[in-house]
């Protein structure tokens, strides 16, 4: 999670140090102490995806501490990332209901209105986030469920306004494969501004994996398929030093898994692609299965 800046004041002496991602606000205001060690460690647990004990401290600094709006609002990232999107929900409205952390409540709220397929009140809660503070990575989520709902004009607008204000890799990335769907779900000639955009991408972070694999798409419908062949592999590349090196929960690598077999897929390593396939599989049934296990 990114770090912000958090002031405590306690004689005047203004001290910086980083946060987990939201000002901590609560211990200024004198909350119980136990209360607070619970939410630190509930932080670290969270940093290192060790999600159900992660909710079990958030848990008991709420028990001791009902009006704690850290613990709610970094319970509610818990929940989302176990994919309990209304738990989510409900801790993200009890911190708006506290009128603390706004801008992270509507947009982590809207995460998980998004993973419902709700994406009314997604965009709604993005907007609202941007009201209380611009912020790129939302207006990149909004312009997404934007594209989502077929709202393509509205889709590349945010994009736009990104890419002027804080050009990224991921913003160049996501504008690109816009434009390589508009090119491919509407014929239009957009494929040059799609590998324009994914060049720069791969650009500003050259270990974009999924950048190389749009880009690879990108030159097979150009007929230049060396230079697909090389993305592809460099980005199957990529995707296997993550599986490798990975040390938080199983189950966060589930997308990447099934990138890399697209990845095998492309390369015509077919049987590898279906094994991937497979252990991906596999680790979906495991994450429902300890969730039902958990109800």
């Amino acid at each position: 999670m990114r770090p912000l800046i958090y002031i405590m004041t306690p004689v005047l002496i203004l001290t910086i140090i980083l946060a987990a991602r939201f000002v901590t606000w609560d211990a200024i205001k004198g909350e119980n102490p136990q209360a607070q060690t619970y939410v630190q460690q509930g932080t670290l647990l969270l940093r290192t995806w060790k999600i159900s004990q992660a909710i079990a401290a958030f848990t008991q600094a709420i028990a001791l501490e009902p009006r704690y709006a850290e613990a709610y609002v970094k319970r509610g990232l818990a929940y989302y990332r176990a994919g309990k999107y209304k738990a989510a929900i409900a801790d993200y409205t009890r911190t708006l209901e506290l009128k603390r952390y706004q801008a992270d409540a509507y947009a982590s709220r809207g995460d998980a209105y998004r993973a419902l397929d709700d994406m009314q009140p997604a965009i709604a809660d993005y907007t609202a986030a941007l009201k209380k503070r611009w912020n790129a990575p939302v207006m990149r989520k909004r312009a997404y469920t934007y594209l989502e709902q077929g709202n393509v004009q509205n889709a590349l607008t945010d994009y736009d306004t990104v890419i002027k204000r804080q050009p990224s890799a991921v913003a160049y990335y996501a504008r690109g494969n816009t434009y390589l769907q508009l090119s491919i779900q509407s014929n239009e000639d957009r494929l040059k501004l799609a590998l324009a955009d994914l060049n720069q991408a791969i650009t500003l972070e050259t270990r974009f994996a999924r950048a190389y694999i749009s880009r690879g798409l990108i030159y097979e419908h150009i007929k230049e398929q060396v230079s697909a062949t090389a993305d592809y592999t460099h980005a199957l590349a990529l995707l296997t030093e993550t599986i490798q090196t990975w040390q938080g929960d199983a189950n966060a690598l589930i997308q990447v898994h099934y990138w890399r077999a697209f990845a095998y897929q492309k390369l015509g390593e077919v049987d590898k692609a279906k094994k991937e396939i497979g252990e991906a599989n596999e680790q979906v049934f495991s994450f429902f299965l300890e969730k039902v296990e958990k109800m």
